[in-house]
């Protein structure tokens, strides 16, 4: 049993990991249905650094976590059968990927399919990175994590989060996007809201069925409620900053102060979840 703190580095990776692969959903529509010019594309191409610099910084959290640093070598020994070590090898696989397309575009090697084609992959692996971050925690050796809510939550963290910092890249790019793209913005934020809320909500309803000698696992953090409130209120403040920055010309000041609360709103959930640690010999 614990606060959850002393899981942090765990918190952050499942923050920004995730959002930083999650930004790319948005970028696949700006690039799709924006059909930016090729100023424009190269601007965006340039920001394209920052979701991938917050998608590092995710990675350095799971590093941190190590014990020591050299059991970074060892972590894909266990794949196919280690949870923790399929999430890592999903998540570099995404990473590699983003950085190829990335050095692509900036070498202006990327025809409009294959560009097309990789952002369509991104995202699609995008989502993949989030559950298995989700799929990490299922483990009959931890009754309140081992629920595929674990992986739902974790979806709609990777929605949220990442749409919001995927429209901030556009809009630091000053990228110009359709007609209704704040609604876009607005409902693929809300959707993630509604998808991580509903997802550990309904895993903390199930808690009180869960206990051992000392006590039910609803007594782990008694403020998990708090927690998981102070999440949706953070995500929908961030859909709103989100929508009314669309409104300005994609207002980059808007849409940091957006992904600072939405990251904030996850991270504090993540905690939340690292909280309800509660082993089956304890």
């Amino acid at each position: 049993m614990g606060s959850g703190f002393e899981h942090t580095a765990l918190a952050v990776f499942t923050t920004l990991g995730p959002m930083g692969a999650g930004a790319f959903i948005a970028l696949t529509y700006a690039f799709i249905a924006g059909q930016p010019d090729e100023a424009a594309a190269k601007r965006l191409d340039r920001w394209t650094a920052l979701p991938l610099a917050v998608l590092a910084v995710g990675f350095l959290g799971a590093f941190m976590h190590l014990a020591s640093p050299l059991n970074a070598f060892g972590v894909f020994s266990g794949v196919g059968a280690s949870p923790l070590s399929n999430e890592i090898l999903v998540g570099v696989t995404f990473a590699v990927l983003a950085v190829v397309y990335w050095v692509l575009a900036l070498a202006g090697k990327l025809p409009f399919a294959l560009r097309k084609t990789l952002l369509v992959v991104l995202a699609a692996l995008a989502v993949v990175f989030a559950a298995f971050c989700g799929l990490a925690y299922m483990m009959y050796t931890i009754p309140t994590w081992n629920t595929p809510l674990s992986i739902v939550q974790m979806v709609g963290y990777m929605l949220a989060g990442g749409t919001v910092l995927g429209f901030c890249t556009v809009g630091f790019a000053q990228v110009g996007l359709p007609k209704g793209a704040g609604t876009v913005a607005l409902a693929l934020t809300l959707a993630g809201v509604a998808v991580g809320t509903v997802g550990f909500g309904v895993q903390i309803a199930g808690l009180d069925a869960i206990r051992n000698i000392w006590s039910s696992a609803a007594e782990l953090v008694p403020a998990i409620w708090m927690l998981l409130g102070a999440f949706a209120v953070c995500g929908l403040v961030a859909a709103a900053l989100t929508f009314v920055a669309t409104k300005k010309a994609f207002a980059p000041a808007l849409l940091v102060v957006a992904c600072v609360v939405v990251a904030a709103g996850i991270f504090v959930a993540r905690i939340g979840f690292y909280g309800l640690y509660m082993g089956i010999a304890l």
